[in-house]
């Protein structure tokens, strides 16, 4: 448990697209994303950033890989990010946040006194 906050210089700044759920076309709910217009966004060294982590806990197998790997032909998106989140914004599982140019999905959050601990994993 952390015991204070992170410097502001530490924190990066991310974009939040908040899930919403519409009816598709046969009725049934389904997850929309407006990816056009972020519903938060906060700037690098900010109150509001998040100080992101190498991920190392949450995980009874061992250590989760975090950023991009190399395959051929290329990079492929993998990985995952935890990082604590010291403002009231609200957020929620299945929510998107852009980090510098990947896309990730938020996939559990952990309450603390003073602070949240977010998980991610990079989706593209």
């Amino acid at each position: 448990m952390l015991s204070r906050q992170t410097p502001l210089a530490w924190r990066r700044g991310f974009s939040l697209y908040r899930r919403s759920l519409e009816t598709d076309s046969m009725g049934d709910p389904a997850a929309v994303y407006h990816m056009d217009e972020p519903d938060f966004t906060a700037e690098d060294g900010t109150e509001d950033g998040i100080c992101w982590q190498s991920v190392q806990s949450w995980q009874s197998g061992g250590r989760l890989t975090s950023g991009l790997s190399r395959k051929e032909p290329g990079e492929s998106s993998t990985g995952a990010v935890e990082g604590c989140l010291f403002t009231d914004l609200e957020l929620s599982p299945g929510d998107r946040l852009t980090i510098g140019e990947g896309l990730y999905e938020v996939r559990s959050l952990q309450q603390w006194p003073g602070h949240r601990k977010v998980l991610a994993q990079r989706i593209g």
